[in-house]
């Protein structure tokens, strides 16, 4: 679950700060699956959540939108994951708090679970365990769909391995990619070091800055489109989902990423993570005139 404060004017620390509130449904997996299915993706969800009101609240929703749920399970006695989000007036973040010890069990064990096989691309965050991830990448080396990985914080970027091989596609922010590379040096720099250990393309964004793409044959500075902001949250999950729903028909990487771009573009000019509007036209829409939305 996602609970978002609005502040009312500069955070005060130490005291009660005015603020609007929100709560709606979240997740990195979850945003990325809800964007999929509202753009006419066949997506399914594989997660754990706990065995709580909000738990069954996630499913039905998702459920409503033809994701399939038959990965999903629930842990007796667990509390559903929960992100809380304070931002500043403008919509930027200021501070987010992740409340998530249900998701240990994303485990080994889970991802031998997971029925992938079926699938064309898979994605996965690093919310999960390193086990996990290392299980994923090792099983992806001999699968045959195409994987793709977002590191979601500082933090939860060190349960990626060093040897990133298996990955078709990673993303992360600039803080994400200068813990896993152990360097500060420009973001070009980073991507790259990304690829050189085993990431076939490497998606490292900026933020107001745009993003840098990279591949073997070399990277790509995108500069951030012109976009009015009324809430970051999500911005980086619908980047993923408008890219992964591009790759899964068939498109580059780089003409995918022109989608993504639009879609965050969309998700950043609204509250909340997922726009409950948002549909194929409306992404052709922002593709075609580049417009804030």
């Amino acid at each position: 679950m996602d609970r978002t404060y609005v502040v009312r004017d500069a955070v005060r620390l130490g005291t009660s700060n005015p603020a609007g509130a929100g709560v709606s449904h979240g997740g990195v997996a979850r945003n990325v699956a809800e964007n999929l299915a509202r753009l006419g993706s066949r997506v399914a969800l594989a997660s754990v959540v706990g065995d709580d009101a909000p738990g069954g609240e996630i499913a039905e929703a998702l459920a409503r939108l033809g994701v399939d749920l038959s990965g999903i399970e629930r842990i007796a006695g667990a509390r559903t994951a929960e992100y809380v989000a304070v931002l500043a007036p403008d919509g930027a973040l200021h501070v987010g708090l992740a409340a998530m010890d249900v998701l240990a069990g994303l485990d080994a064990g889970f991802v031998a679970r997971a029925a992938c096989d079926d699938a064309g691309l898979v994605f996965a965050d690093a919310n999960c365990g390193a086990d996990a991830l290392g299980a994923l990448l090792a099983r992806a080396r001999s699968a045959p769909w195409r994987l793709a990985i977002d590191a979601v914080s500082v933090a939860k970027s060190a349960r990626l391995p060093r040897d990133l091989r298996g990955i078709d596609v990673l993303f992360c922010a600039r803080d994400e990619a200068q813990a896993l590379v152990g360097d500060s040096g420009p973001p070009e720099d980073l991507a790259h070091a990304l690829v050189a250990r085993g990431a076939a393309a490497a998606i490292v964004t900026l933020g107001a800055d745009g993003l840098v793409q990279a591949d073997a044959q070399g990277a790509i500075r995108w500069p951030a489109p012109a976009a009015r902001v009324v809430d970051v949250t999500g911005a980086g999950d619908a980047l993923i989902a408008g890219t992964l729903h591009r790759l899964a028909s068939g498109a580059t990487l780089t003409d995918a990423l022109a989608a993504g771009q639009a879609l965050a573009r969309l998700t950043i000019a609204r509250p909340g993570a997922v726009r409950a509007d948002l549909s194929p036209a409306l992404l052709a829409e922002a593709l075609a005139d580049g417009a804030p939305t």
